[in-house]
């Protein structure tokens, strides 16, 4: 009786044994299918395509994500500045930086969505952080860390676009190129009210 009892246990253990491993074999392949989807595009794989149909290598598929999310933290600051900076000169400044922006970043989804690259619709939890932060300042210490942060962030985007130009997708190389020059306009523009800041 005994010998019957432990074989049905041992029996049980194996069945169950088998079942959790073909579980993990399921819940691996999902894993595995929910990990690729930053490369689908209505619900078609585009890891490849990023090199063969559209033309846009690595480099130019990472040069329009880190582009969407530069613009879109210019957009977020630029309305913050509208609201609570103190100088006119920096309220201006913030309403270019608002429409120039706004004009790139829907140039820029145009774009991605031709080449088939998914770009970001929202700012990483770090950049958001800054932003919630901004929303508290007010006044002249505004207007300095704003105007601070537009020098910081376009020098980075001038070189970030100057990399863009190179890019041997023709489109690409050309919205960068375009862009480029308007964005070395807004740091110029930046450094020359930082100077007259007080």
């Amino acid at each position: 009786m005994k010998k019957i009892f432990l074989l049905s246990t041992a029996f049980a253990l194996a069945i169950s044994f088998q079942a959790c491993q073909t579980a993990d074999k399921k819940s691996a392949t999902t894993k595995d299918s929910v990990s690729g989807d930053t490369t689908m595009v209505n619900g078609n794989h585009v890891a490849g395509a990023e090199t063969t149909e559209t033309g846009v290598d690595e480099a130019g598929a990472t040069f329009l994500r880190k582009a969407a999310v530069g613009g879109i933290m210019e957009v977020e600051a630029a309305k913050i500045a509208q609201k609570n900076a103190k100088s006119a000169e920096v309220k201006d400044f913030a309403a270019k930086m608002l429409a120039d922006h706004t004009k790139a970043n829907t140039e820029l989804k145009a774009l991605a969505v031709n080449k088939k690259i998914i770009t970001p619709d929202a700012l990483p939890a770090e950049d958001q952080i800054h932003i919630d932060a901004m929303k508290k300042m007010t006044g002249a210490a505004f207007d300095k860390h704003y105007m601070d942060m537009m020098v910081t962030d376009h020098d980075k985007t001038v070189a970030l676009f100057k990399q863009g130009t190179e890019n041997r997708d023709q489109a690409v190389k050309t919205w960068a190129t375009n862009t480029l020059t308007v964005i070395q306009s807004h740091d110029e523009m930046a450094k020359k009210i930082v100077a007259n800041l007080k």
